[in-house]
């Protein structure tokens, strides 16, 4: 009889204690995620496989020199990587997770969403959120404030309310006076600076911790911060609650604790389901409709909100222009929506003098309706005789980079400074691998790869024989972040965004009258775009957000350049 208790009670146990058990969409603890977490220990062959392949492919990396000593004052940036790799390569560790998360601090410190590391998929699976969301208030140290946004996933809104008995909502606009003892200002900015990385500016990378909804009224879309939502590029909590220090509107004084929530995107039936996912190979990499000149970066998940939270969003936003302009002028401050796509929107200001384009990516994809949507909304410009244009580029992370210059070719018309180049000087850092690889590509006649002469023209705009390493190897001595290096002549890939001079713009906009906007998450294509209409053609930029009291943000967050991840470099190097 005792000894059938006693089976029943460890029979019991097995079933409820062995860790990694998920349902997808089901919310678990804590402690129940970072059990299995624990679950899978350090192993050697991992450790030194995956450093030797990091170490390998620094050799790569086109910013390395300058990684090691910025040139700009502005935006300091001093990692050395092999150091960092090889300190953790001499750190001992128990636990899979805590090599992972070091290797992503390590590549998180060069501010670049180019080079960020991600920990295998399973790890990825369980989807971290904090209740609350920040919204920065003010435009000076004086008046600057942290509040409570408007804006709640609505699961997360019936998951506390059901399981810990707080309303999310109820908090809306209170100011968060301190996070765990600490004044939250402080507390975030030691957030944005060792847990976001993304952006060479610190402001920027403040306003990736922060909750924003889409600068467009036709749909209710919000981007959640790092923050409230966390992603792969984020660290597991440290705590398993937050604790707010928060001032109500009213002026009272409330202190609420709030954990975390952990939410299954995927069914586990064990440390052995979980295990599968840790060790799935890595897809093959095909060219085709996915090729490496459609690199995206996605930088963090947007969300369609129910009819309740879009109700706030509208009344938020209100709120906003009211306190800026006053209710009298902001009553007069209206837009029409003229063409609605998927990623493109145009819209005219009740100046009827203003076009607004609001591009959130330069990945639209084949059947967004990108290309009509451009065409059309200038066809109305023209026909309302429409003479200024506001880009909008905020939350646009990047994209296909022949997209990008497809869309300088479109601007640039008579009479822009940058007429007939959508490039700028690019090079290619070279390494005894990359010499390898071209070498390769040479003697096999590839021609469409990263590494052959004829995937470039030269900065004459003329093609490159498959067969003339002149341009690549041996390469240019450059003095660069305190190293000299070889990298090849300028160069820029061929063909690519030429459809945009087959386009004529209805309206041809004088550069003068061309203001882009961002938050400072323009990147990648993006920041290719602007820095180009910028530099080239005196196009004036205008950036949101940020730190109050210092020296203006950048507008672009990381720069533009031509990026393969792990599976499509491996595709290419494999297709020789």
């Amino acid at each position: 009889w005792v000894r059938s208790i006693l089976f029943i009670c460890l029979f019991a146990c097995v079933i409820h204690c062995e860790p990694c058990i998920f349902t997808e969409g089901e919310f678990y603890s804590y402690t129940d995620v970072l059990n299995c977490f624990h679950s899978i220990y350090l192993t050697d062959d991992v450790k030194f496989t995956t450093l030797t392949t990091l170490n390998r492919s620094l050799e790569l990396y086109a910013f390395y020199d300058i990684a090691h000593d910025s040139p700009d004052p502005n935006l300091p940036l001093n990692v050395l990587m092999q150091r960092g790799l090889l300190t953790i390569a001499n750190r001992p560790y128990v636990y899979d997770i805590d090599f992972h998360s070091d290797l992503r601090y390590l590549f998180l410190q060069l501010n670049d969403a180019h080079t960020q590391y991600y920990s295998p998929e399973c790890y990825q699976n369980i989807l971290i959120r904090q209740g609350l969301g920040p919204i920065g208030v003010g435009d000076s140290i004086d008046n600057y404030k942290i509040k409570v946004s408007p804006y709640f996933p609505d699961d997360l809104v019936s998951y506390y309310n059901e399981n810990m008995n707080i309303h999310l909502p109820d908090y809306t606009n209170y100011t968060i006076d301190e996070i765990n003892g600490v004044p939250a200002f402080d507390y975030f900015m030691t957030y944005a600076n060792s847990s976001v990385g993304m952006a060479k500016d610190a402001g920027a990378r403040l306003n990736y911790a922060m909750t924003l909804p889409e600068p467009r009224d036709d749909i209710p879309v919000i981007l959640y911060g790092y923050w409230q939502q966390r992603t792969h590029r984020n660290p597991f909590p440290e705590t398993d609650a937050i604790i707010y220090s928060l001032t109500s509107p009213s002026g009272e004084k409330v202190q609420l604790t709030l954990p975390w929530s952990f939410q299954a995107l995927k069914t586990y039936t064990g440390v052995d389901s979980w295990k599968e996912d840790y060790y799935a190979p890595v897809l093959e990499f095909t060219h085709g409709d996915i090729s490496y000149k459609q690199r995206d970066i996605e930088e963090r998940p947007k969300e369609m909100i129910m009819d309740i939270s879009s109700n706030r969003i509208k009344h938020h936003k209100n709120n906003l222009v009211n306190n800026v302009y006053g209710f009298e002028a902001s009553s007069s401050m209206g837009f029409e929506l003229l063409v609605n796509s998927s990623h493109l929107t145009f819209w005219q200001l009740s100046d009827n003098q203003t076009l607004v384009m609001y591009l959130d990516t330069m990945a639209p994809g084949r059947l967004s309706g990108y290309y009509p949507s451009l065409v059309k909304g200038f066809q109305i410009a023209a026909e309302r005789g429409l003479t200024r244009l506001i880009i909008d580029l905020s939350n646009n992370g990047g994209g296909n980079i022949c997209l990008g210059r497809s869309l300088l070719a479109f601007f640039q018309k008579d009479g822009w400074d940058g007429e007939g180049q959508n490039w700028g000087p690019e090079d290619l850092p070279l390494s005894p691998l990359a010499e390898q690889l071209i070498q390769t590509a040479v003697e096999l006649n590839v021609t469409n790869s990263i590494w052959s002469p004829a995937f470039y023209d030269n900065q004459e705009n003329q093609p490159i024989s498959n067969s003339d390493t002149s341009y690549l190897l041996p390469g240019v001595p450059h003095y660069r972040g305190g190293f000299l290096r070889n990298y090849s002549k300028l160069v820029h890939i061929n063909g690519c965004g030429d459809p945009g001079y087959y386009l004529t713009p209805a309206v041809d906009f004088n550069p003068d009258d061309v203001l882009i906007v961002t938050n400072g998450f323009c990147g990648s294509t993006c920041a290719l775009f602007a820095n180009h209409m910028a530099i080239y053609d005196n196009v004036k930029t205008v950036v949101t957000g940020g730190m109050p009291g210092r020296y203006p943000m950048q507008y672009t967050a990381f720069p533009g350049g031509q990026v393969l991840e792990k599976t499509p470099l491996y595709g290419q190097v494999l297709e020789k």
